[in-house]
């Protein structure tokens, strides 16, 4: 992952010259070495940076395919899938790898014209189906959709929505219907949508045809914000199960002091964040299936506060991160620093 290489870059290792299936635990073992540790000795700003920059590399990475894949042109997607399976994931040979996809907003926004969506529908459609050939028989956890279901309320009234939904259907069929995989749908945040819209919004788009939904993807809201919320939205939702996103949640959100101009929270880069609770299938709540970073820490959301665009890894972000690292649950929970 990002994280991985930039440690080797930090000790003037060139990443690509590793073979795709040298493993993080082999590369964690070299930074044991006696003179790695000898120059992290000598260098103690380099081993503190490459401590925190650890805690986001021995962590499972999720991967997106979205309309940018390779261009986003025909074979594109496929190629990327398959490139995934067939390379980058031989360094981890038996894991099944979380991805997740993001073709609808990525290519449209958040308040397109039915005209609009109908006529992006045939190339969305194409990778969609790319991504349903290249995965084939192999088992994944597909996370469909980043801010499909959280932006959408702007829909309602271009009356998109209903196209909308259709694709979101499109994609949940294609998807769900290989053998081996398990999939979730984007529904948004807890400081977005309220939970009778969301599960309206996953109800019509097929959410009782696959296993869940998932929370929180480009926000940053408390763990336990998501998980009160989350569980309102399965009640109506006949039962779904779903997973919170806490890459970047363990001191909450970055709240303006003005909502009505700025939002509920600050999402370009919000200053003082950390990485929340790691990611673990054991969560104490039964209708929650994880905790996941359904998107790799120290990832820059857009040319704000120093950053580089969206979705570059910014190291400097991901080590602050990292230093601040708590997987509490929310402010009324035990600190639990790490």
């Amino acid at each position: 992952g990002a994280a991985a290489s930039t440690i080797a870059r930090t000790l003037s290792i060139d990443p690509t010259r590793f073979p795709d299936d040298y493993s993080w635990a082999a590369f964690l073992q070299a930074l044991f070495q006696p003179g790695v540790q000898a120059y992290f000795q000598a260098h103690p700003g380099v081993a503190h940076n490459v401590a925190m920059l650890a805690k986001i590399a021995a962590k499972p990475e999720t991967q997106r395919f979205s309309a940018a894949s390779g261009g986003g042109g025909p074979g594109a997607v496929y190629v990327q899938v398959q490139k995934l399976f067939c390379a980058n994931l031989t360094a981890d040979p038996g894991s099944i790898p979380v991805f997740n996809t993001d073709f609808l907003h990525a290519a449209l926004g958040d308040c397109p014209t039915p005209g609009q969506v109908i006529a992006a529908g045939p190339t969305f459609r194409r990778r969609v189906d790319e991504v349903a050939a290249a995965t084939g028989t192999r088992a994944a956890v597909y996370l469909l959709e980043l801010d499909a279901i959280g932006t959408s309320q702007c829909m309602a009234h271009t009356h998109a929505l209903g196209d909308w939904e259709a694709d979101l259907r499109y994609e949940v069929d294609k998807i769900s219907a290989l053998p081996h995989t398990v999939v979730y749908l984007e529904a948004g945040y807890s400081d977005s949508n309220s939970p009778s819209y969301t599960a309206k919004v996953l109800n019509a788009s097929g959410v009782r045809r696959i296993r869940g939904f998932f929370t929180n993807d480009t926000h940053e809201n408390w763990t336990i914000n998501e998980i009160n919320w989350g569980q309102k939205v399965s009640r109506l939702t006949h039962g779904a199960h779903f997973i919170v996103n806490t890459a970047n949640n363990g001191r909450g959100p970055l709240r303006p002091r003005n909502r009505v101009k700025y939002g509920n929270e600050l999402l370009c880069n919000p200053p003082g964040r950390g990485l929340g609770p790691p990611p673990t299938t054991i969560t104490g709540f039964k209708s929650v299936d994880a905790f996941l970073w359904t998107s790799p820490p120290g990832n820059s959301s857009g040319s704000c506060h120093g950053g580089p665009p969206a979705g570059t890894f910014w190291p400097a972000k991901a080590i602050g991160e990292a230093s601040r690292a708590n997987a509490r649950l929310g402010p009324r929970y035990r600190s639990e620093p790490y």
